[in-house]
């Protein structure tokens, strides 16, 4: 079995420390480090993934997805930062990012965004099945029992992300910002309208209201 790479970026010692032994636990095998110099260095081991904190004591962490993304690797990166505000999100996702988390956070949404942001970082199938369904993500179009379904691009991609994401709930936010972008601020009102849309259109069982929270997808 081969083992999934992550470097970490932390300057916190405390907080690199239980990073990597809570991953390390998880069976990733982890290179840790706390200076932007060391993290470019360290980039020539071709991590499978990069954990980067913003603030370094010699620079500004994004200097290293900036590396990253100008030597044309699509290497997964999650920022960890303390700036939590809309354009710091905005800077980090627009500048190549994976996905963005705020301090402080918890180890287990940490890990269970690793693993998320490696699963979509895996080979995309050309088809999705799900019930009697089937999406097709060359020809951008939904199948149902054999027959197509007529969706809006929107409704194809609110669809994916869900399928994407079968058993896990996904908040509205979430579906805000990784479906319609940061560029569109639609509101979740937008989302629940697309939902009850796809649900005319699909075995509403597919996607589950989850109350307070977003929605759950059963394949």
């Amino acid at each position: 079995m081969i083992e999934t790479k992550l470097l970490l970026v932390e300057d916190e010692k405390p907080i690199r420390e239980g990073l990597r032994d809570r991953l390390e636990r998880e069976g990733f095998r982890v290179a840790d480090v706390g200076t932007l110099a060391e993290a470019m260095t360290a980039l020539d081991g071709n991590p499978d993934l990069v954990i980067l904190d913003r603030r370094l004591p010699d620079g500004e962490g994004l200097e290293v997805l900036r590396a990253l993304r100008a030597s044309g690797r699509s290497t997964p990166v999650i920022v960890l930062s303390a700036r939590g505000m809309p354009e710091d999100r905005v800077e980090g996702l627009e500048g190549g990012a994976d996905d963005y988390v705020t301090k402080p956070f918890h180890l287990r949404e940490l890990v269970a965004r690793v693993h998320a942001v490696l699963k979509r970082a895996e080979p995309e199938p050309a088809r999705v099945p799900f019930g009697d369904c089937e999406l097709d993500l060359g020809a951008r179009t939904l199948r149902r029992g054999g027959r197509d379904v007529a969706v809006t691009k929107m409704e194809f991609d609110l669809l994916l992300y869900l399928a994407r994401n079968p058993g896990r709930v996904v908040s509205r936010t979430e579906l805000l910002d990784r479906v319609w972008g940061y560029d569109r601020y639609p509101t979740t009102r937008t989302v629940d309208f697309h939902v009850q849309s796809l649900r005319k259109k699909l075995d509403p069982r597919h996607i589950v209201t989850v109350h307070g929270v977003g929605y759950r997808f059963e394949p």
